[in-house]
């Protein structure tokens, strides 16, 4: 772990006592095994996170293109179940400039904005800032499992391609391999074989795939 760990997890536990049990902090360590980033988690109900869960698909697309910082404020998601959550997150580079770390800070806002709603009408400050809503909202919005998120990925892929894998010639295959590369698939372990696997192909044909994809744009 990054030599300030005994610091962040201090922060994190003043960020949590200061704003209450509605404010979630998740500390990821980027210097450990990528499934389980998650390593210090205070008030993890409000997003169901854990100790050992791995990172979204925002920090997973960073660390294939690393370069700038992925540091946002005051953004807002949504959790599945519909609850409201504006997060900030600030990263932590070694001394190489490589992604080692990040805090994040996740307060479910639902209650709150509902209050807003019921009294917008006595005043014109939007002080929850919900006219700002995140479109972003893979940036560090929960994800079950490392896997799951996989799944998701390769789901939101098959959708984009628009036929189902039996269907697809080398071209779409290459297609759909160029769109989970970009997103950082590939860094998660068995990856490979799932892909494989989905699209009846060889490792090698996998391997033969992937650098057409990257030396080929859309």
């Amino acid at each position: 772990m990054v030599n300030n760990e005994k610091q962040l997890r201090t922060v994190a536990d003043l960020i949590a006592a200061q704003f209450g049990p509605g404010t979630e902090v998740v500390i990821h360590d980027f210097t450990v095994d990528i499934d389980h980033t998650i390593v210090y988690i205070v008030n993890g109900h409000v997003t169901g996170r854990r100790v050992g869960d791995g990172p979204t698909q925002a920090f997973l697309r960073y660390m294939k293109h690393q370069g700038t910082s992925l540091d946002k404020i005051r953004y807002v998601t949504h959790t599945a179940d519909g609850r409201m959550i504006r997060s900030s997150t600030m990263n932590f580079f070694d001394e190489d400039g490589l992604l080692n770390s990040a805090m994040c800070i996740n307060q479910d806002i639902t209650d709150l904005v509902a209050l807003e709603n019921a009294v917008k009408g006595m005043s014109s400050n939007s002080y929850f800032e919900t006219n700002q809503l995140s479109t972003d909202n893979d940036f560090d919005s929960p994800s079950p499992s490392i896997h799951g998120l996989m799944d998701s990925l390769i789901a939101e892929g098959l959708a984009l391609i628009g036929m189902p894998p039996d269907k697809m010639n080398k071209e779409a295959k290459i297609r759909l391999i160029r769109f989970l590369d970009e997103r950082g698939v590939f860094m998660i372990q068995k990856s490979g074989q799932a892909v494989c696997e989905l699209l009846g192909i060889s490792k090698f044909t996998l391997y033969n795939y992937l650098e057409e994809a990257r030396g080929k744009k859309d």
